[in-house]
């Protein structure tokens, strides 16, 4: 059996062009997003001469980040399978509706582990990350934060549908962070008050079955306790990618997309500021035949008077204004692209927005970006609701969900979906209201359960408080019934106790 420093040699190769690319996309955006080979916390990044690949990337991760993983609104709801859903209707006894209602508590209590465990941050870097070198890994653990590995920190294989079957990450720690047991087992040497160097340590994550196991190793030895493992489905392990290339392990990110335009304009801000900082210099040329100084030119103030004539000096001038017309022209132009392909300035920047702003957001993204917003969808939305929902469960926060019960993803490229669902079933109640009159529609409908797939499309959490139950409709339609046959039944107690006063009229008197 292969070691972990073995298995991560010998799947360098296949990586070493992919990070060749994303460290020259980091150059032209962000520098040090991708270090360079050997850069540590002291080297310093030489810096681009434009800050629009910079914007673009912050804008574009942002906005995703905010579409894909709305602050104010779920990203995903639990929906029972077709198959299971029509088994137990025909049960008997199964009421879909306060279903419905409560896997949304359940989707809502694993959602919010989201805030919990501080993953916004986290994601916000992976998809900087993602955008400029189109390959980041995520881990989720059951305890504690999310962990970010740069491209330069893993390898990986990947099977013929695209899932990781193989994950190798590789990184540096110090012998003091590690105990006893594990410096003992491993055979490092740590000596208390002496200088240390880090060390390599290795974490693997290979496919077994429907299984992803890991572990860690170092210097060889496998560390103790480090082993886990977790359905496929349910893995905290997230190979992602910007863009899938068929055949290929690795992704292709959107800066290299646009490479050509980015280093266009770095070449065209390069000599745009080169010549306005020529032409910034102001040089005076003197008439040689001049009775006048250039010391004494030099050393005058604002106000003295000098004997001279105003012909014998004149500014150097570089006459070069045309060709910098074209070159800022041609930089504009280029900017404008780059600006449409990262969508700046196209978007509200706020902390709460509605749903139908997601619904537009993500109906621009999908038609800009293509299939990469739905890669996102599949790899990323889905495969962090599988784990949430793991983790809760290992939690206690819910229970464990049997196999009929799947997450939906219901924000980012599926909120277009629901908002579509949506606005055909308000068209057929306005068509059938149309044709049949809102009495007829009314008699003829079940307002509970469109009031449900109403506020399951749009996102509506506590629906179980909202919606009444059918114990409490038919409750009050009862009390309704009393009250209404008690009033129907006051005018005849009436009328029969002034017919028997009538009768009688002596009843009653001393």
């Amino acid at each position: 059996m292969k070691t972990a420093a073995a298995r991560f040699n010998a799947l360098l190769t296949s990586r070493n062009t992919v990070l060749d690319r994303a460290r020259h996309a980091s150059r032209l955006t962000i520098p040090g997003l991708v270090p360079e080979d050997g850069q540590n916390e002291h080297y310093t990044a030489s810096q681009p001469f434009q800050s629009v690949g910079a914007n673009g990337v912050r804008s574009l991760a942002s906005r995703l980040l905010m579409t894909l993983f709305p602050t104010n609104i779920p990203f995903f709801r639990l929906s029972l399978d077709a198959s299971v859903a029509e088994a137990l209707m025909q049960g008997g006894e199964f009421d879909k509706n306060q279903a419905d209602a409560t896997m949304a508590q359940y989707a809502q209590s694993a959602a919010n582990l989201m805030e919990d465990i501080n993953a916004r941050p986290i994601l916000a870097e992976a998809l900087k990350h993602l955008v400029i070198a189109g390959n980041v890994l995520l881990w989720f653990p059951v305890e504690g934060p999310p962990r970010i590995y740069r491209i330069d920190q893993y390898v990986l294989k990947r099977n013929s549908v695209g899932q990781p079957i193989n994950i190798v990450v590789q990184e540096k720690v110090y012998p003091s962070t590690l105990s006893a047991e594990v410096r003992a087992v491993c055979g490092v040497q740590w000596e208390p008050g002496k200088p240390e160097e880090p060390i390599d340590i290795y974490t693997v994550v290979e496919k077994e079955g429907e299984q992803h196991k890991h572990w860690q190793e170092i210097n060889n030895a496998r560390v103790p306790g480090s082993e886990g493992s977790a359905p496929i489905e349910q893995s905290g392990w997230l190979a992602l990618r910007w863009l899938a290339v068929p055949g290929s392990d690795w992704g292709r990110s959107h800066v290299t997309e646009y490479a050509a335009d980015l280093m266009s304009l770095e070449d065209l801000n390069e000599s745009i500021i080169r010549f306005a900082s020529i032409a910034s210099r102001i040089t005076f040329l003197v008439n040689p035949n001049s009775s006048l100084s250039t010391a004494e030119l030099a050393g005058s103030n604002s106000g003295d008077y000098l004997y001279g004539r105003a012909d014998d000096v004149t500014s150097l001038q570089l006459d070069k204004s045309q060709d910098f017309s074209v070159m800022r022209a041609t930089a504009e132009n280029i900017e404008a692209r780059v600006n449409t392909a990262f969508l700046i300035q196209q978007f509200r920047n706020a902390e709460r927005v509605t749903a139908e702003e997601v619904r537009l957001a993500s109906e621009e993204l999908e038609n800009t970006l293509g299939g990469t917003y739905s890669v996102l969808s599949a790899e990323l939305q889905r495969a962090i609701a599988n784990r949430l929902l793991y983790i809760a469960a290992r939690k206690k926060m819910i229970p464990k969900l049997p196999k009929g019960i799947v997450p939906k993803v219901v924000t980012g490229l599926a909120a277009l979906g629901a908002a579509a669902e949506v606005n055909r079933v308000r068209m057929w109640a306005n068509d059938a209201i149309g044709i049949f009159g809102q009495q007829q529609f009314a008699a003829a409908i079940n307002v509970p359960s469109l009031l449900n797939k109403l506020g399951v499309e749009h996102g509506v959490t506590d629906l179980k408080t909202l919606l009444k139950s059918p114990e409490q409709m038919a409750q009050e339609q009862q009390q309704a019934a009393m009250a209404q046959a008690a009033q129907s039944a006051a005018p005849g107690f009436v009328d029969a106790a002034m017919k028997a006063a009538s009768d009688n009229p002596n009843q009653g008197t001393a």
